[in-house]
């Protein structure tokens, strides 16, 4: 059985189009959700029916628009006029006074309705590259996982080494995580926690000197 064309290029077009929502700029990802959202939409309440059923089958869009309306709420530096013209002709709420104040009232309380129903996205396993202060989740030798913080990376002899300690612990007490990496240009990124105590030993007095 074969695809449909018209169905696979409706499929690559709404890829595209959600890929360069992922990418657009704050206003750009706000503007969007206020006018694929609240536009159509008299209440709030519909806003929220609305965005209940998107969650069933995609929710790109709705996660942009969080991002897109936590960073426009946060910067300062956007002219107030900007608010309004979000409230007012983007999600088309011209029964709102034309005020800065009306206007982050309303988009406020579209947040509140997206943060409801969006649970936070998962955090990735595992490890891309480490960084002093970073926390990554890791699984211990039975397979838990735990929340680690680098705390520091140091060399002994030709190995790379990562000093890691849970994510709310103390850097001098512990208890500590070491771990083996390897950072090759090109190449995915390689690491493996370290069983020795031998040699866990020699990385945290290096760390500590």
């Amino acid at each position: 059985m074969t695809a449909d064309p018209k169905t696979s290029a409706r499929f690559e077009e709404l890829k595209a189009r959600m890929e360069a929502l992922k990418n657009a700029p704050p206003l750009e990802k706000a503007r969007t959700f206020l006018s694929t959202y609240c536009a159509p939409n008299s209440t709030l309440a519909d806003v929220e029916d609305q965005v209940r059923h998107a969650l069933g089958f995609n929710s790109i869009p709705l996660y942009t628009g969080i991002e897109g309306l936590e960073a426009v709420l946060a910067d300062t530096r956007l002219p107030s006029s900007t608010l309004v013209s979000l409230a007012r002709d983007e999600a088309k709420r011209q029964e709102l006074p034309a005020t800065p104040v009306a206007a982050r009232q309303y988009l406020e309380q579209v947040l509140g309705v997206l943060r409801k129903h969006l649970p936070k996205e998962p955090e990735v396993e595992g490890v891309a590259g480490f960084g002093v202060d970073d926390v990554y989740n890791l699984r211990d030798p039975a397979g838990k996982l735990e929340r680690l913080r680098c705390i520091d990376m140091v060399g002994v002899g030709n190995e790379s080494f990562a000093v890691l300690v849970p994510e709310h612990a103390s850097e001098d007490k512990g208890p500590f995580t070491v771990y083996r990496y390897q950072a090759v240009p090109g190449q995915p990124f390689k690491y493996d926690r370290v069983t020795d105590a031998g040699l866990a030993a020699k990385v945290l007095k290096a760390s500590r000197s």
